[in-house]
């Protein structure tokens, strides 16, 4: 990985225009003019919201806060170096992926590895980017600062994470409500999960991804749901941390992600010893499992409404301060 190019970006999303588009309330409209709606938590134990503005807000300005991940701005003129290519080298192919991943399950496909795999990284970096996660963010990944990179080159990239002039940190530290030394911690861990410990090979990010999927005793599931026909006014919420949790009681790692205003995903990373199997296998059969290679099964769901409820229900409960969505009203929650 090199260092970021200097770019004059201020504006910088945290969950991306991408996503957000594909929540838009006037989908068919120019990318500038596209809006979405906002909805402000009111009491999450009653799953409650408020609508913002009939208006809905504008995507291009929206889920942004000015130079969040610059890390070095320079003095003249309006340039910064930040981490957006990197993060739109993930993003470029969201769209694409999820409609390819929608287009799939419609004509039955089962080919849809490359699909769940990538749109899982896209998802996971922004909980790593993600301002209103920066502690869970540190207590996943903050052991990789325990490290500095060996190349002299990636060094100094890093040093300049750490070092760099940043005259927003003050201003921006106060709203988030985030220590300085934990924000400049926040923009190490990320500058260390985009790492390439080998040239051209994955970076720690991908590398915990993988991990994730792979692991011996893990039986990775992906449950798809998707609303139509006489429930196609139906809408998933998007969340402003961009993830939930959709079994926050059970020990199973498990997230559940925004697709389009009218499907989203669940990702379960069950240990095959915690499924509360029917019967109990016979002897070697777990161990022969850790062994083999691991498949990714793929349900897919329609108009299942209880799910929907639940699912923006735990959006409501476990957002920061607002959901978004291309309807004013929401499904399953309460809409003041």
């Amino acid at each position: 990985m090199g260092i970021q190019h200097p770019n004059d970006t201020a504006n910088q999303h945290y969950v991306s225009q991408v996503e957000q588009r594909l929540n838009s309330l006037n989908p068919n409209a120019a990318p500038e003019n596209q809006r979405i709606y906002c909805h402000t938590l009111v009491d999450r134990e009653t799953f409650a919201i408020s609508l913002d503005s009939a208006k809905g807000r504008l995507i291009s300005k929206t889920l942004a806060l000015r130079d969040l991940f610059s890390f070095d701005v320079i003095p003249t003129g309006a340039l910064r170096l930040n981490f957006e290519t990197l993060f739109q080298q993930y993003e470029a192919n969201m769209e694409t992926n999820t409609s390819s991943l929608l287009r799939k399950l419609d004509g039955g496909s089962t080919d849809l590895k490359r699909e769940i795999l990538e749109i899982f990284v896209a998802k996971f970096m922004n909980f790593l980017r993600n301002p209103f996660s920066v502690e869970k963010v540190l207590n996943t990944v903050g052991d990789l600062l325990r490290f500095e990179p060996t190349d002299p080159d990636l060094l100094a990239q890093y040093k300049a994470v750490l070092t760099g002039r940043k005259p927003h940190q003050a201003h921006l530290c106060a709203q988030l409500g985030i220590d300085p030394e934990r924000y400049r911690m926040w923009l190490a861990a990320l500058f260390m999960m985009m790492l390439q410990p080998i040239p051209g090979g994955p970076n720690f990010m991908e590398s915990t991804v993988k991990a994730v999927f792979e692991r011996p005793s893990g039986f990775p599931m992906v449950c798809v749901y998707r609303y139509g026909g006489e429930h196609a006014d139906k809408r998933c919420l998007l969340s402003d941390r961009g993830f939930s949790n959709p079994l926050p009681q059970e020990p199973h790692l498990s997230f559940s992600f925004n697709l389009t205003s009218t499907a989203f995903i669940i990702y379960l990373f069950a240990a095959i010893h915690e499924l509360n199997l029917p019967f109990k296998p016979p002897p070697g059969v777990l161990e022969l499992y850790r062994t083999r290679q691991k498949q990714v099964r793929v349900i897919p769901f329609t108009n299942d409404l209880a799910a929907l409820a639940r699912y923006n229900q735990n959006v409501v409960y476990q957002c920061h301060h607002a959901v978004y969505s291309s309807s004013q009203s929401v499904y399953g929650v309460q809409v003041k």
